[in-house]
């Protein structure tokens, strides 16, 4: 190729461009920005609208259905759902992945204005939330604030904490929660408002009109224009005390007005320590490890000048050690790939020259694919440093040396096997296998291309870098392969090369010395844990099935007596006996073949399908179940019982640290009680997440009456499983259908839990307004609910500035004045006609039990039934449920349907398939286009069939279920396992052109390329175990244990088909041939005709 021709006879220019790729890429390494995971937006909105002291039923009648009419026809939605919470409603917007969210947004903003004046006057918040990997916080802290004054906590955190963190460079936000506000009350004598003949309307009024600040125009003076602004807002507390209500009345005197801290409602402990959560957000272009550095010392310096005695902080979570700890560990495994790839090609040449040349492409083409990525970034791509783009590198090691090996290795049989010169043997040798490494480059390019342009789902937008970084990988490699590796052949090859190699051998054992030395010199071997390595392995072997036990050492046998046996007849030779035996009993061969794809096929079926890879995040979520009755000091003394048993056994069941939350949801009324117990990093541990969580259940009171502690699953949780989604009109006639599926659930295969959405409410007091006779007072029936939801102070009348703030003025009853629902009756309100009347004469109260929340999917109500399972039953219990409901009569206007997950799994399921299909379509169309035929490429194609045989044993052996991460493994083996068919081939027509006979040109053609064949399968398997090793035998929730499957896959479908290929391919070969002879005589006989 010309481009081989170019690097031979330019070698400066050469060489100048290859040095200039290898610094800037150097360069840019250090350019790129280190992020734990890609910058994605998903397309899915969340609109939050506050309306305190409202029932769910009033909340979704009022307030979610309005919402969702005007927002149900918005462009592009796919799928709405709202939950209507007892004082907010949640409403969650869907929307296709290729949408353009800034648009959404402003459409959003648009209708939820338009929506605005059909919301009650008094909603107070409407907020647009979305979700995106930059609101991961980059630090986490529990801080707790031991000083005696609380006021001096909010003065340090807005005065000093805050400030210091937001002016470094890359913070773009700091957030403390827990943090408790002052209250600003208005309580309210009921006697002495009723000697007065007041009501709450009218004290409410007074706060609103004189407590305002509003643009009042402009004015003009001559040249001078001024904006006139009228300014009449409460600035103290003694002025809210001494507004007029009527002439000669100040509010003071029918009302007592408080500026404090309310009773507490809810706590946040660590390891039994109040405290409340730092959260440090960084800006989406600043460097992860960077901010983190500088936020953590800037926070070392701010505790260290106001005293550990008075602030105390603990570190939850650093994303930036996560990165550094995540990419050191991938890099490690690359570079420990890399050099045993190195190492295999040495033992399969056995040249040091060769050697050199083939593994200085590992570093060329990694620093090259680094300035390309720096270029896309520049360009305005958003590709950084991170877990998946380094995973995409990690994979991609072992190919990077592909190219250059069947370069290489066909330079060197020309120029030692044949006698060339060593720049004849360059030019005609890179030239010879130009075309079939091409095409083995666009095979493993091509099958990224529906992940990068096609594929729309939240896996994939993740996985676009791990593509990225693949075929920028090979498309590096095989530039260097027909340049560099030419230009370094036709010199080193050349008259000399027996002393280069002594030299190079006499620097390799001295490197290769001192590396050992320094390993066992700094190396403290006293801190391995020999047992656990060991207990490892063991728990590995013992749960491989009986066919591996027995299989793996007999192959091991099996390829010992084979050495010993034909060593002497050499390898080439004995390749060439199989080869014509398997070319004389083509129908046998063909019978097997058929068989292992049988076989094959029936493992795959048993193969447990998992579409999303789930990964625990060490950390463990107990929901805590306490009667409503519970106080603050109950659930106190009930969540320190937990602390009491497991603080004491952190070190044994590897706790990190123990937070406990609770909320009494008195001003909310929602209830929140979490037992959040944090476990050391995997590598770490020696106890998987599953344990931990078993023997912390088994270890927690069973005693307490009404108190239960359960794993936090479902729709709020991380627990695996699946649910059923009951649609219909009416709330009643769902609540049964859901108890009747619930029973139906029990005993299902695979279910461990069954639990419903459907949670009873609090008890809720029901006012019933007798229309006649507040008609009759001139009272309308929202004149009274906005009288009682004042009286029992559960909206703000106004606004005061603090400094900390802006907060509600709250205006209610004395306590002693609202304990109870007789006082509630009997409070007096003035009419539109004069005279004071009480709520009971106008309205019945009744005692009922409200839902705690409703919740509804495509504008219709919906409750949900879910299984919690294993992760890898998943799929196999939701085909089953769904098989179940399919038996279920429901009532007319009642549908079902799986839940959002399941449903995602299935559309990823297909999505994948689709992506495979069109994969295998690209294959086929590059091969028939550099091929020029139609027949060679599908007997190419026989390769993948073979690897899936080796795919099928692999994760069925080892017991992984085919998941995402897998799926991605299959797509890099399709590119990656029809090379060997592709140079196999092209080798065999290149005889044939020649004119060797057909059943000599494939046993030649396969003697030849059995070395090369055997190379690159080697080096890419070897590259790719320091990521399949940890998997097998590493802990269970490693990192390995995340991106592991994708090189298992990789490293069992290329052993088995490079094998089966070897061996299979020459009969297919020969077996397509005849068939594509058969039909050119069946053409040409009906043309003649």
């Amino acid at each position: 190729m010309k481009l081989s021709r170019f690097a031979i006879f330019k070698p400066i220019s050469t060489i100048m461009i290859a040095l200039s790729l290898v610094v800037m890429g150097f360069i840019s390494l250090f350019k790129l920005p280190l992020e734990y995971l890609p910058s994605v937006t998903f397309p899915v909105l969340f609109v939050s609208i506050r309306y305190p002291s409202s029932s769910p039923e009033e909340i979704e009648r009022f307030i979610t259905r309005p919402i969702e009419e005007i927002l149900g026809t918005m462009p592009g939605i796919e799928n709405m759902g709202s939950t209507s919470n007892a004082s907010s409603s949640t409403i969650r917007l869907e929307f296709a992945m290729d949408a353009d969210m800034d648009l959404v947004g402003i459409h959003l903003r648009d209708r939820l204005d338009q929506v605005r004046a059909d919301l009650p006057e008094d909603v107070d918040y409407i907020g647009i939330k979305s979700f995106d990997t930059e609101d991961i916080p980059a630090l986490e802290y529990t801080v707790s604030w031991l000083g005696e004054d609380p006021e001096d906590l909010i003065a340090f955190y807005n005065q000093h904490l805050l400030p210091r963190l937001q002016r470094l460079d890359g913070v773009a936000s700091v957030e403390l929660r827990g943090l408790q506000q002052k209250d600003l009350l208005v309580e309210v004598d009921q006697r002495a408002m009723t000697a007065h003949k007041l009501d709450f309307r009218t004290i409410n009024r007074a706060l609103r009109r004189n407590n305002i600040n509003i643009s009042a125009g402009y004015v003009t003076d001559g040249d001078r224009r001024f904006a006139v602004r009228s300014v009449g807002e409460f600035e103290t507390v003694d002025q809210i005390r001494n507004l007029p209500i009527r002439p000669n009345l100040a509010l003071s005197d029918v009302a007592a007005v408080t500026y404090d801290y309310p009773p507490a409602r809810r706590f946040d402990r660590l390891d039994g320590i109040s405290s409340l959560y730092l959260s440090v957000h960084k800006s989406s272009t600043a460097n992860m490890v960077d901010v983190c550095k500088r936020a953590r010392a800037e926070l070392v310096r701010i505790n260290e000048e106001v005293g550990k005695d008075k602030f105390r902080m603990l570190l939850v979570r650093d994303q930036s050690t996560d990165v550094i700890a995540s990419i050191t560990s991938l890099s490690h495994s690359a570079i420990m790939g890399g050099l045993l790839a190195v190492i295999a090609i040495f033992i399969f040449l056995r040249n040091f020259r060769s050697t050199l040349i083939i593994g200085s492409a590992i570093p060329i083409s990694a620093l090259t694919v680094f300035l390309i990525m720096y270029f896309l970034r520049q360009s305005g791509a958003d590709i950084t440093l991170n877990l998946i783009s380094m995973m995409g590198l990690m994979v991609a090691i072992g190919m990077l040396v592909d190219p250059a090996v069947v370069a290489l290795e066909n330079i060197f049989r020309k120029c030692f096997d044949e006698g060339q010169s060593a720049t004849q043997a360059a030019l005609e040798g890179s030239e010879e296998i130009g075309l079939p490494v091409l095409a083995a480059t666009l095979t493993t390019v091509c099958v990224f291309v529906p992940v990068i342009f096609v594929t729309d789902s939240g896996t994939s937008l993740f996985m676009r870098q791990f593509s990225v970084t693949v075929v920028v990988s090979v498309i590096a490699s095989f530039c260097v392969a027909l340049s560099l590796i030419p230009l370094a052949a036709s010199r080193a090859f050349d008259k000399g090369g027996q002393t280069f190699d002594r030299v190079l051998k006499s620097i390799f054992v001295l490197a290769a010395s001192v590396g050992v030395g320094a390993y066992i010199y700094y190396t403290d071997f006293s801190k391995i844990d020999y047992g656990d390595m060991w207990d490892a392995f063991a728990r590995t072997i013992a749960a491989l099935p009986l066919f591996a036990k027995i299989g793996f050492p007999a192959a091991i046998a099996l390829v010992i007596f084979l050495y010993f046996r034909y060593r002497a007849i050499g390898a080439r030779a004995l390749y060439a006996r199989v080869v014509a035996n398997t070319l004389h009993y083509r129908w046998a061969t063909l019978s097997v073949a058929c068989v292992l794809l049988f076989l094959g096929n029936h493992i795959y079926g048993k193969i447990e399908q998992e579409p999303f890879r789930y990964q625990p995040t060490r950390a463990i979520r107990l929901t805590v179940e306490m009667p409503r009755t519970y106080d603050l000091a109950q659930a106190s003394n009930t969540f320190k019982i937990a602390e009491d048993i497991l603080i004491p056994l952190k070190e044994e069941l590897d706790i990190e640290a123990i937070a406990t939350k609770f909320n009494t949801g008195n001003r909310q009324g929602k209830r929140n009680a979490l037992l959040t117990i944090y476990l050391t990093p995997a590598e770490e541990s020696k106890l998987t997440t599953d344990e931990v969580q078993y023997r912390i259940i088994a270890l927690l009171p069973k005693d307490i009456p009404g108190v239960r502690f359960r794993p936090r699953g479902g729709k709020s949780g991380g627990t695996a499983g699946v649910g059923v989604e009951l649609k219909g009109r009416k709330q009643e006639i769902l609540e049964v259908l859901a108890e009747d599926l619930e029973m139906s659930m029990q005993g299902m295969p695979g279910v461990h839990e069954i639990e419903t959405s459907l949670e009873t409410g609090m008890e809720e007091i029901r006012v019933v307004v007798n229309r006649e006779r507040a008609q009759r007072y001139g009272i309308s029936p929202r004149d009274i609910a906005t009288n009682i939801a004042s009286a029992l102070g559960s909206r703000g009348a106004s606004h005061f500035k603090t400094p900390h703030g802006e907060l509600d003025i709250t205006v209610q009853l004395r306590e002693e004045d609202r304990a109870n629902l007789e006082q509630l009756k009997t409070t007096e309100f003035e009419s539109d006609k004069g005279g004071m009347v009480t709520f009971s004469s106008l309205a019945d109260f009744n005692l009922i039990q409200g839902p705690n929340a409703i919740s509804r999917e495509d504008r219709m109500p919906t409750l949900t039934v879910f299984a919690s399972t294993e992760q890898k039953a998943v799929f196999s219990v939701g085909q089953i449920m769904k098989a179940r409901m399919e038996d279920v009569p429901l009532p007319e206007g009642y549908t079902y349907q799986m839940d959002r997950r399941f449903k995602s799994m299935d559309a990823k399921r297909d999505q994948d398939f689709e992506t495979m299909i069109f994969a295998l379509i690209l294959i086929y169309i590059i091969m028939a286009s550099l091929f020029e035929s139609y027949v060679h490429p599908l007997t190419i194609m026989f390769c993948i069939f073979f690897a899936f045989i080796g795919v099928a044993l692999g994760l069925y052996t080892f017991k992984i279920a085919m998941d995402s991460n897998a799926k991605y493994g299959l797509l890099v083996l399709f590119g990656i396992v029809v090379n060997n068919g592709i140079v196999l081939v092209d080798h065999i027509n290149r005889y044939r052109k020649q004119g060797l006979v057909r059943r000599d040109a494939i046993i030649r053609g396969g003697q030849d390329r059995l070395r090369p064949i055997m190379m690159t399968a080697t080096t890419t398997i070897i590259g790719l175990m320091p990521l399949v090793i940890p998997m097998l035998f590493g802990h269970a929730e490693g990192t390995a244990r995340r991106w592991g499957p994708i090189g298992l896959v990789v490293v069992s479908g290329l052993s088995i088909s490079t094998i089966l290929t070897l061996v299979l391919l020459p009969t297919m070969y020969s077996l397509m041939d005849d068939l594509s002879q058969f039909t050119r005589r069946v053409v040409a006989v009906a043309g003649a005709r």
